[in-house]
């Protein structure tokens, strides 16, 4: 009985050391070549197949699963390090990575997570995940839309992004605002769009259509604000929110709205606004929704701090706010996943940028050393959703830093400046930290780029710059 070793299948009883000793050596022999077909992807299965996986970083929460959108397969992650999916892949065949349920408490981005299998493991797939309200996970099934204030025509101009390319493609005409919109920002689930126009002091309120990303106005849009609303920012979600908050420029102060989960709908709190320094001009929350910061551009040259009720959206002063800034403050951005605040002064003889470290448990900031850095700087900054990365228009390019994730302190990256358009203004990675988008208000365009999550380098987007309306300002990224 040749081949007498299958699974449960014990060699003979009856002894006879020859002929055990021959069936043994039969045995291991094909059990090393199978072994060894196996290993390879190959043997009696059918062609090679392959694995596709990475590592996830910075995962505290619960409840994460993430899903190859290519062939349906699922894996829940518990714990930070290493994944593999379980269903291996064809070589030629495509993969597509994305976050199917956040962890509890945090949103995660995915770099990497799209491509073909080329006759080897995938292994470089890599999700993010940070703690906070802002939730830049990409939701399975939605489109990405981006979306760019128009301040001369009074429009939002809308576009759909390509997921693997990243490419911006119009959505229709631009939508009318109040007049001059300059700030804009989007709920996490993709619902609604929110703008604040300088020109009319309120905000236009819409609804996005989760299919094609078109806008449509919520009832009572537009609401009242403040004195020239220069920047928006949310916080929390439902049931503890969210809420909006509004930068008055021209009031010095923050006006704060309950956000209606299910129309979008504005209803001011109880009490309505909140004094700021002179000239609020940017809002940034912390991860975890705690505190919240405006940088005051209109004179006083400082960052008021408060801390957020996220039972009610009432906001109070921490102690020793406001903190001194550098001159003229005007943009802010967060890193090392709210260990670090920095502040975008662009003064016209000594631009520099701010750099704080944050006390996570009374959101008090204290300067870095050396702060603050003397770095060109021409309007905003921002950092990637991981917040390993800081970058800074200065006048037609960009700048890439490196946040060193103790002291946080600045290197300039290998490969900056990179240029854009005219007058670059305002600066953006998408939701799924994979792509990097500069308004250009000169130019009135968007440049788009590819964000390599490992270097913090960019490249080019095909057909990038697309266009806008007239003197865009910021960009929303849902």
């Amino acid at each position: 009985m040749p081949g007498y070793c299958g699974p449960g299948q014990p060699l003979r009883r009856k002894f006879n050391m020859k002929t055990n000793i021959r069936q043994t050596a039969r045995c291991l022999c094909s059990a090393a070549v199978l072994a060894a077909l196996t290993a390879c992807g190959g043997g009696d299965s059918g062609p090679p197949t392959y694995t596709v996986g990475g590592t996830v970083t910075g995962l505290a929460g619960s409840g994460l699963v993430l899903q190859n959108e290519a062939n349906g397969d699922v894996l829940a992650i518990s714990a930070p390090g290493a994944f593999t999916f379980a269903t291996r892949m064809l070589s030629g065949t495509s993969y597509s990575v994305t976050v199917k349920t956040p962890p509890t408490s945090q949103g995660c981005g995915v770099a990497n997570g799209a491509g073909t299998i080329a006759a080897t493991d995938v292994t470089n797939v890599t999700v993010s995940c940070r703690s906070g309200h802002r939730g830049y996970y990409g939701v399975s099934g939605l489109m990405q839309f981006s979306y760019v204030a128009n301040a001369v025509d009074s429009t939002v101009s809308a576009y759909t992004v390509d997921a693997t390319s990243g490419a911006l493609a119009a959505v229709g005409a631009p939508v009318e605002t109040g007049t001059s919109p300059h700030a804009i920002v989007g709920t996490q689930d993709r619902r609604f769009l929110f703008v604040g126009n300088e020109g009319s002091n309120d905000i236009s309120a819409f609804a996005v259509n989760s299919a094609s990303g078109a806008l449509v106005a919520v009832p009572g849009s537009p609401f009242a604000a403040g004195a020239d609303p220069k920047a928006l920012a949310l916080l929390g979600t439902y049931p503890l929110g969210p809420y909006l908050y509004v930068a008055n420029a021209g009031s010095d102060t923050v006006s704060a709205f309950a956000v209606d989960s299910s129309t979008g709908s504005l209803t001011p709190l109880s009490p309505a606004t909140f004094a700021t320094g002179k000239g609020p001009s940017s809002i940034e929350v912390d991860p975890t929704g705690r505190f919240l910061y405006v940088a005051n551009n209109g004179g006083s040259n400082d960052i008021s701090v408060f801390s957020v009720d996220l039972s009610t959206g009432l906001l109070t002063p921490v102690a020793g706010s406001p903190f001194p800034a550098g001159a003229s403050p005007l943009s802010l951005a967060l890193g090392a996943t709210g260990q670090f605040l920095y502040t975008a002064n662009p003064d016209a003889t000594n631009s520099s940028i701010s750099g704080f470290s944050v006390d996570l448990g009374s959101g008090v900031l204290t300067p870095l050393s050396g702060s603050p850095f003397p770095l060109a700087v021409s309007h905003s900054i921002a950092t990637d959703r991981t917040g390993a990365y800081l970058y800074v228009t200065s006048g037609a390019n960009v700048l890439g830093y490196g946040i060193d994730p103790t002291s946080g302190a600045l290197t300039a990256l290998a490969g900056f400046p990179v240029g854009t358009g005219a007058g670059a203004y305002s600066v953006t990675i998408d939701p799924t930290n994979q792509f990097l988008y500069v308004v250009n208000r000169g130019s009135a365009n968007v440049s788009g780029f590819g964000f390599d999550a490992s270097t913090g380098g960019l490249t080019p987007i095909t057909d990038s710059p697309f266009a806008t309306g007239n003197l865009p300002g910021i960009i929303a990224a849902l």
